[in-house]
């Protein structure tokens, strides 16, 4: 279970990168890659009315998602899945409830 103050201790980047994993959870397309957290991350902030985090970039959902995952509000899924290089793709999964993050993140963002 998330703690509400795990949440609450999180940057407006990193509360915008769990509710796209959330967001993932919910329409059950989890574990999710991080280019579609990141894709998730800016159709948010399209919607929005104010700029309230600005550009969000690939690097800051990896640090995002492994700040996440210390915290134990994601864990990473291995999908076996292999990209063109050679490389292991990460994918991550909501650790707790969905409805948990979307009482508690800032309201800012929702």
């Amino acid at each position: 279970m998330v703690a509400s103050e795990a949440i609450d201790s999180l940057s407006l980047t990193e509360q915008l990168v769990l509710l796209a994993v959330a967001d993932a959870h919910r329409n059950d397309e989890t574990p999710a890659q991080t280019h579609e957290v990141r894709r998730s991350c800016r159709e948010r902030l399209e919607d929005l009315e104010s700029e309230v985090v600005g550009t969000v970039t690939e690097a800051d959902v990896m640090r995002s998602l492994y700040r996440l995952e210390d915290e134990g509000i994601v864990e990473e899924v291995g999908t076996g899945e292999r990209s063109p290089t050679g490389k292991g793709r990460p994918s991550y999964a909501l650790s707790g409830s969905a409805e948990t993050v979307y009482e508690d993140v800032s309201d800012r963002l929702l």
